[in-house]
């Protein structure tokens, strides 16, 4: 585990996380430094933020089977509306295609023994090729792929 996943487990403040870092350099390397918070892209706040809501969409996915499942309670009608919300912020967002394939992450793979995480798709040139689609990060490369 390297400094910085340390740093995100122990969930430390940006100002903490200073004072860690500086201690360490300091302790390894006897030369003045300065350390400066770059802020993250565009892009690498809108992949950090579509992780996360897809990953909190499929949580809600799951505990929205369990319930009906194991204690019979279909909260469908309760959590439509929210849904219908975040699929036409994603409608603003992406195109046709790259729904489709959202919604497919979302809704329809069910990871199991028989499927090996990968999908087919086609790219610009008419070519197909099998890509990675087992996590939120794996789709957003792909949706990507497609603008």
């Amino acid at each position: 585990m390297n400094l910085i996943d340390y740093l995100k487990l122990k969930n430390m403040t940006q100002i903490n996380t200073k004072k860690v870092i500086r201690q360490v350099l300091h302790n390894a390397h006897l030369i003045p430094f300065r350390i400066e918070h770059k802020a993250p892209s565009k892009e690498d706040m809108n992949k950090i933020i579509f992780v996360k809501v897809l990953t909190n969409l499929k949580k809600i996915e799951d505990r929205k089977d369990f319930m009906v499942e194991e204690i019979g309670m279909d909260m469908t009608a309760y959590e439509d509306q929210f849904f219908e919300v975040i699929e036409d912020l994603f409608k603003m967002t992406f195109n046709k295609e790259q729904l489709a394939l959202i919604q497919l992450y979302l809704y329809q793979l069910m990871p199991d023994k028989e499927w090996d995480g990968t999908i087919t798709i086609e790219n610009k040139n008419k070519e197909e090729n099998e890509v990675e689609f087992k996590s939120p990060s794996d789709v957003w490369k792909v949706i990507n792929s497609l603008k």
